[in-house]
């Protein structure tokens, strides 16, 4: 199991951390590659193309070391090749190692364009092919199709639960990566979101706070920090220990200061299989109580 540093949270992006300090994000950055992380997640639509940015001039400060980065493109009429390039010109001198589809499209050939991504793949401009936020059907459809897809990215974490098993299956299947994103639920779980209006962008209009929704979430709220309690740990930390104990191939971490991510990579835990499985009960019924109030974790319909 591998770690990344994911870079969404390090520019403002469709109302998502819109108080996010940019010397804070540089400095997270910064913080990873001392710790040793040596894999980052980026994408085109991250700030518009400034956590792109913000990811060179952070890594050009190390030129004797090594990364791999990873980044994303939405479906468009304009050729992949043409977007990759102005993410290079974002991200030099560094390359693209995974490039991913970031979201299907409703109504829009995406086996055509991921067809033309992953011509560039036989290129040589990319080592490898992703797709992210699909649903296990249409993954099947794309793999059954003959395209050659390498890793997917989901979110892994006891908020969102939905097709997981199904998805894991299938990727151990057919050796395909997978890179869990958001284990702690966009920071939900860390117990400190209770209500929508504990928060100041744009995580307040997540699907665990419709009314059909919140009262399985502060069960599994409660339990997270009982569970964190029982440990002597924090409810991230609990978080985080239930999606490695998924086996994704990656943890993408995501941090807004490097304090937060300097906690996230110390602990220590080591749950029961009594504890692991009543959160995933816990998890389970969320979702459940989820099924008529959306696809997929940002709360719409596909």
């Amino acid at each position: 199991m591998r770690t990344y540093l994911g870079t969404w949270q390090t520019s403002p992006s469709d109302g998502f951390w819109t108080d996010q300090d940019p010397f804070a994000s540089e400095a997270v950055i910064s913080c990873a590659v001392r710790l040793g992380i040596r894999g980052f997640d980026t994408a085109r639509s991250y700030g518009k193309g400034r956590a792109e940015q913000t990811l060179s001039k952070v890594l050009r400060r190390f030129p004797d070391e090594s990364f791999l980065v990873d980044t994303k493109i939405m479906p468009s009429v304009k050729d992949p090749a043409e977007i990759l390039q102005a993410s290079l010109s974002r991200l030099a001198p560094l390359k693209v190692d995974c490039l991913y589809l970031h979201w299907p499209k409703s109504g829009f050939d995406n086996l055509a364009f991921l067809r033309k991504m992953e011509a560039l793949k036989e290129g040589g401009q990319i080592r490898k092919l992703g797709v992210c936020n699909i649903p296990p059907d249409m993954l099947k459809s794309f793999v059954s199709s003959g395209l050659c897809i390498d890793r997917i990215q989901r979110p892994v974490s006891l908020l969102w639960t939905r097709e997981l098993a199904e998805t894991m299956e299938f990727c151990r299947a057919n050796g395909i990566e997978v890179a869990a994103y958001s284990p702690s639920g966009m920071g939900l779980l860390s117990g400190k979101y209770r209500v929508a209006e504990d928060l100041c962008d744009a995580r307040a209009s997540l699907f665990c706070f419709h009314e059909k929704c919140i009262g399985a979430y502060h069960d599994l709220l409660d339990l997270v920090r009982e569970t964190a309690e029982n440990n002597g740990t924090n409810c991230t930390d609990v978080a985080l220990y239930w999606t490695k104990m998924q086996n994704p191939d990656i943890v993408i971490l995501g941090a807004r200061t490097a304090e937060q991510l300097e906690q996230n990579l110390s602990p220590t835990l080591c749950l029961t299989e009594t504890e692991l499985s009543d959160l995933s009960r816990a998890a389970a019924a969320l979702d459940r109580a989820s099924l008529d109030v959306c696809d997929n974790i940002f709360s719409y319909r596909w």
